[in-house]
């Protein structure tokens, strides 16, 4: 059995949300206590995700502020991580203390920003073997893409009826669209389409096996004609979007075939005519990875869903995206905060504990 500290660090909103400058705070607290089903983790590394920043602002801008409420804190961000198991709760049976595991969390509970944190076995996976702190890298987007990709767009692996279909990835670079170009080209076997608006994207998306690359920052229809030579009343089978929901809605109606699906994994204020679908008898769907441990719902989907995906990682069939990793520092930890937030970032960010300051 590991010794495990009765108190721990973390990096959290202790007080307020804002601007990582003013809302993030190194504490000391208590290492949590654990559920029945829960496994307690010492944190390794953690990856960085759009969703850490959105919680850490809380819709502030600028110099803004708003109070952590009393019940949530403190509110120690983080979901995505990777970390050795040091505790088994008095249920939980999938793993042992020893055992690196990889996870994205529960936005229910604090985060992985903590030098240990208690999770769910149910949502945790062994990490890929191949991998260092780049596995902290995976989790989020992985189950992001797979659950789109094959439960919300209901594609089939290996399936032979998915020949000749095609997937509109948008935008291809980012966390989410590395892996799911992957997982639609080398599993659901489509053709697809990756968007990139520069050089260094355009090139990434390619890396990972796009059949086309195209620019989002321009009209897509003619773009989608000139690759997929199609001039019908639809272009692609399937939309991925994993950029704002309302900016390309209209240009979606118009390019989705008859009988198309359309997954989003991005929040809107819109209110979208969801009636421009219905002559196309479009699906259109939402993606959350957090929705089963939100509803203690199916939860040991996303373990197994972690368990596969080490061992396409493992044999190399899967491709790791850029991964640019920074010490698990504070100050390392807002500058990762403010990259994410600039949009400019290809593939992923991830805060280790072994990486030293170059």
């Amino acid at each position: 059995m590991a010794t495990v500290p009765e108190s721990m660090k973390a990096f959290a909103c202790a007080n307020v949300h804002g601007s990582a400058d003013v809302a993030l705070e190194e504490i000391t607290i208590n290492v949590p206590t654990l559920l029945p089903r829960d496994i307690l983790v010492k944190v390794e590394a953690v990856g960085m995700n759009p969703v850490d920043t959105k919680v850490r602002a809380q819709g502030t801008s600028g110099d803004e502020t708003k109070p952590v409420p009393d019940e949530k804190k403190p509110r120690i961000l983080g979901w995505d991580g990777v970390g050795e198991v040091a505790a088994c709760g008095a249920e939980a049976s999938s793993f042992k203390v020893g055992d690196r595991v990889y996870f994205a969390g529960d936005l229910t509970r604090n985060g992985s920003n903590s030098e240990y944190i208690a999770i769910d076995e149910r949502i945790v996976g062994r990490a890929p073997a191949s991998l260092g702190a780049e596995a902290a890298a995976v989790p989020l987007v992985m189950l992001t893409a797979w659950e789109g990709i094959f439960e919300r767009l209901n594609i089939t692996p290996f399936a032979a009826e998915n020949a000749g279909k095609s997937i509109l990835v948008l935008p291809g670079a980012g966390g989410v669209g590395s892996f799911a170009v992957q997982l639609a080209k080398k599993l659901g076997g489509l053709t697809v389409i990756g968007t990139a608006s520069r050089p260094e994207s355009e090139q990434a998306v390619k890396d990972l096996g796009a059949d086309h690359v195209i620019n989002h920052r321009e009209p897509l229809r003619p773009q989608l004609e000139a690759c997929l030579g199609s001039t019908g009343p639809g272009c692609v089978d399937y939309i991925y979007n994993a950029f704002d929901t309302a900016a390309n809605f209209e240009q979606y109606c118009d390019i989705i075939k008859p009988f198309g699906k359309i997954v989003t994994i991005v929040e809107t204020k819109e209110n979208l005519n969801m009636s421009k679908l219905q002559g196309k008898a479009v699906t259109f769907v939402w993606e959350l990875m957090f929705t089963r441990a939100m509803f203690k719902v199916e939860m040991e989907k996303q373990g197994a869903i972690l368990n596969n995906a080490s061992t396409l990682i493992d044999s190399g069939l899967l491709k790791m995206p850029s991964v640019k990793v920074r010490p698990y520092t504070l100050e390392d930890l807002k500058e990762a905060h403010k990259e994410q937030e600039s949009g400019k970032v290809i593939g992923k960010l991830v805060l280790s504990s072994k990486a030293r300051r170059r």
